[in-house]
C-alpha cells in the first residue's frame, strides 16, 4: 500500500492510501462518476439588491428543487421518505447527520446527478440506522440499481460505514464526511471499517474536536483502498464541506467515485 500527498482546489491536505485508486481526469461526457468543475461566476452574473450573488450562482441548491422527486417507502414498521434526483441505475444513497434532513447534502446530490448518478436523499420518522439504510438499498436494487454508493455526514457517515459492512451483495463505495464515532454502539464504526473492503473516502477538518481522530482511525482500520482528506485549519463539519455543488470537497467526492467505482452495466 502506497501513500501519496496531493493538492486539491483549496489548500486541503489529501492523504491517499491506495492500492489502485487514482484521481480521474475531467471528462467531456456526462457518464456517472466523471469529474467536473463548475466555473466561478463572473462579475457579469446578476446579483441581488444587496449586492450578494443569488444562491444558485453561489452553488447553493433549492431543496427540494423542481428536479427532486419525493418518495415514501414502507417496510414493516419502518417508514422511509425523502427525494431523489436523476433516473440512472447508478445510485448514491445520501444519509444526513443527526437532527438533519434529506436536504443536508443537496449540493453534493446536485453535482452527482449532473454527472449521471441517481442521488437518493432520505430520512425516517425516528433516525436513520444501518438497518433502515439496508432496506433502502434493497429497494433501490429491486427497482433496477446496478451500482450503489453510500455517502453520509457525521452520524450519516457512521451509518454508511456500518451498513456497508453488512449489506450483501456489497455496495460499490462509501463516502464518510466527518463520521461520528459510532452508529448504534461505541466502536462499531471502526470495527465495520475493518470488515469493509471496498473503496472508502473519509473527510474531516483538522480542527474538528474528536472527529479528526475518528476519521484517521476509520481509514487506518479499513481493509481496502481508501482516501483520507484532512482539511487544515477547518472546524467545519459533515454537510458543511459539500453544502455547495461548487465546493472543492464536492468535486473531490465526484472525482473519487470516477476513479474508484467500476460501473455495473
Amino acid at each position: 500500500m502506497s501513500i501519496r500527498v496531493g493538492p486539491l482546489a483549496l489548500p486541503i491536505a489529501v492523504v491517499l492510501a491506495v492500492a489502485g485508486c487514482s484521481a480521474a481526469a475531467d471528462r467531456p461526457d456526462a457518464s456517472p462518476g466523471a469529474a467536473t468543475t463548475t466555473p466561478t461566476p463572473t462579475p457579469s452574473t446578476s446579483t441581488a439588491a444587496d449586492g450578494a450573488l443569488p444562491p444558485a450562482a453561489q452553488g447553493i441548491e433549492q431543496c427540494p428543487g423542481p428536479r427532486d422527486r419525493p418518495f415514501t417507502l414502507r417496510r414493516g414498521d419502518d417508514r422511509i421518505h425523502g427525494h431523489a434526483r436523476g433516473r440512472s441505475r447508478h445510485v448514491v444513497v445520501l444519509t444526513h447527520q443527526f437532527r438533519g434532513t434529506p436536504c443536508d447534502l443537496s449540493g453534493l446530490a446536485a453535482a452527482l446527478a449532473a454527472r449521471g448518478w441517481r442521488a437518493v436523499s432520505w430520512t425516517t420518522d425516528t433516525s436513520p440506522t444501518p438497518r433502515t439504510l439496508r432496506l433502502l438499498v434493497e429497494h433501490e436494487r429491486e427497482r433496477g440499481a446496478r451500482t450503489v454508493v453510500l455517502a453520509g455526514a457525521s452520524a450519516g457517515g457512521a451509518t454508511s460505514v456500518v451498513a456497508a459492512a453488512q449489506i450483501r451483495p456489497r455496495v460499490d463505495a462509501v463516502v464518510a464526511l466527518s463520521p461520528s464515532g459510532y452508529a448504534m454502539e461505541p466502536g462499531d464504526v471502526v470495527a465495520a471499517a475493518g470488515r469493509w473492503r471496498g473503496p472508502l473516502l473519509v473527510v474531516a477538518g483538522a480542527l474538528e474536536p474528536s472527529f479528526t481522530e475518528v476519521a484517521e482511525d476509520v481509514a487506518a482500520a479499513h481493509g481496502g483502498d481508501e482516501e483520507l482528506l484532512l482539511v487544515p485549519g477547518s472546524a467545519e463539519h459533515g454537510k458543511d464541506y459539500v453544502r455547495r455543488r461548487t465546493d472543492p470537497v464536492t468535486a473531490r467526492v465526484v472525482a473519487f467515485l470516477a476513479a474508484s467505482v467500476r460501473l455495473r452495466r
